[in-house]
């Protein structure tokens, strides 16, 4: 109960960090070297749950990993330090669905189909610069903290990433792609069976400017 208690408390201290930081951004908006932006997307997962030898016992085999794609929704401020360079903050809420085939391949019985959901925070600073006021690239790093008490139990609830990306600026729109990656694997037992996890996705969005 307490361990429950525990992660009902940090993941509410995340999500009123986050509202916190979005309102005071938004009161600053107005001045002219701060661009607030309200983002939504989808992503592609390139690297997900491994298992390698992922053998619980003599009767259970994970046969099949299957990684959707999901989508994210946020704002991002970019503070500009002139007009070519800035920094870039970034809050993310990410949804993505994984789905384990788990049955032993010589038994006549059906495989077990298992959903794992994924909700995430993703926080990032990342300094750039922009070419003629609409390319722009940049390259920061990425703080995600795992929401969904499945993945938490199994792995690491906080993992440190990179991120890289390229956007464009069009009037009040802009359009981004990143790539995010964890530095290090995650191992964890999942229902007895052995697991890596590795952060890895393709990031496309599309923001508004306030």
């Amino acid at each position: 109960m307490l361990k429950i208690i525990n992660r009902i408390f940090v993941n509410g201290k995340i999500l009123w960090v986050s509202t916190f930081l979005f309102l005071s951004f938004a009161s600053k908006a107005q001045n002219e070297s701060l661009k607030f932006y309200i983002q939504a997307g989808i992503n592609q997962n390139t690297g997900s749950l491994g298992f390698d030898s992922a053998l619980a016992s003599a009767s259970q085999l994970i046969s099949d990993i299957n990684a959707f794609n999901g989508w994210q929704v946020g704002f991002t401020i970019r503070e500009y330090h002139s007009e070519t360079q800035y920094l870039a903050f970034e809050t993310l809420y990410s949804s993505n669905e994984t789905k384990l085939v788990i049955g032993p391949p010589d038994s006549l019985s059906l495989p077990i189909t298992q959903t794992l959901n994924s909700q995430k925070i993703m926080l990032s600073i990342s300094p750039g610069f922009r070419i003629f006021r609409l390319i722009r690239g940049q390259a920061g790093l990425n703080g995600i903290f795992e929401l969904n008490n499945g993945f938490q139990e199994s792995f690491d609830s906080f993992k440190l990433a990179y991120r890289l990306g390229v956007g464009l600026d069009i009037f009040k729109l802009s359009a981004d792609v990143s790539y995010n990656a964890s530095f290090n694997k995650s191992f964890g037992v999942l229902d007895g069976i052995p697991l890596s996890n590795s952060h890895s996705q393709f990031l496309f969005t599309i923001g508004y400017k306030f």
